[in-house]
């Protein structure tokens, strides 16, 4: 594991308040400078702030990733992106716990007839933890979600030779777990000069060992597309895992490349029989695997992909 990994999960981990988000940022600023790189505080508004290393409008590759942090669900989440019915399916999984608590909750209370007062108690248990999923107390384990995804993007700036440095623009996002503002923000600014240029997004990289690549229909009718399919097995003939290039629009990854044409969701999945693909064990205590494996094969990919294109 590289010693920014190291430094990412022992003191960053948690990226959430302005503060932690700052504090971030003045690490990042500094750990980067000592290769030669400036990072760019783009501020859209009081609290968002995107990071951004190269420029936008020269570069030939937009590399991306969130590092804010999302609020924990105490539960762990699961999301299938095999396909709509996968993804819906993952949905509704997530909310039976809160359809069983509140199922509980009735019988109890016309069972021991507590009367319709009591109905408060798990109507405002159900708000609470309704406002903690969205805007809560930070999970403190993000190894997966999305630290990985910040790993990768600051080990291809390690790694990436001076010769093919001005080919990348690198972005570290904001907000993502608010909606994906920090990268509709981003996109809204550059429309023009991203509507023909590969992006391609990490998000939960490390905890799978199937590595996709969720592709928007516009970059796979690209050559970049062929390109990105052979330089893949190249990094990854040595390797046990395996990669799967998909359509998104039947495989529902909800991460920030949906914003922009030519966007490549990056994720790390797992395999289960009829469910197809999924991620799991995230927005909790159990996002805890860090592959530093899934890392190195992605930052070869795209070291490769940067090199020929």
């Amino acid at each position: 594991m590289k010693k920014s990994s190291e430094i990412l999960l022992e003191k960053y981990q948690v990226r959430k308040t302005k503060k932690q988000k700052q504090e971030f940022g003045v690490w990042l600023t500094e750990y980067l400078s000592k290769y030669d790189y400036t990072v760019v505080e783009d501020k859209y508004s009081k609290k968002g702030c995107n990071f951004i290393v190269g420029d936008v409008e020269s570069a030939d590759v937009i590399l991306t990733a969130h590092y804010d942090t999302q609020p924990t669900f105490f539960l762990p989440v699961m999301m299938g992106f095999s396909n709509w019915i996968s993804f819906f399916i993952s949905q509704i999984l997530m909310m039976i716990p809160i359809f069983i608590f509140a199922a509980l909750s009735g019988f109890i209370i016309f069972k021991f007839s507590l009367g319709l007062g009591f109905f408060l108690i798990p109507a405002v248990l159900l708000l609470a933890y309704s406002i903690q999923m969205m805007c809560g107390l930070a999970n403190k384990h993000t190894a997966n979600d999305n630290t990985s995804g910040v790993a990768t993007l600051i080990s291809i700036l390690e790694d990436i030779s001076s010769e093919d440095r001005e080919k990348v623009c690198v972005v570290f996002f904001d907000e993502e777990e608010l909606g994906l503002i920090g990268s509709k923000k981003f996109y809204k600014k550059h429309k023009e000069v991203l509507i023909n240029k590969p992006l391609f997004n990490f998000d939960c990289v490390s905890d799978g060992e199937t590595l996709t690549f969720v592709m928007k229909k516009k970059f796979i009718g690209s050559s970049v597309c062929e390109l990105l399919k052979k330089v893949s097995d190249e990094a990854m003939k040595n390797s046990e895992k395996k990669t799967r290039f998909t359509d998104a629009l039947w495989n529902i990854y909800m991460s920030d490349q949906r914003h922009f044409p030519h966007g490549v969701g990056v994720v790390a999945a797992k395999k289960a029989p009829i469910f197809g693909y999924y991620i799991n064990r995230i927005h909790s205590k159990w996002d805890t695997k860090f592959d530093g494996e899934n890392i190195e094969l992605l930052k070869n990919t795209m070291l490769n992909l940067i090199k020929e294109i």
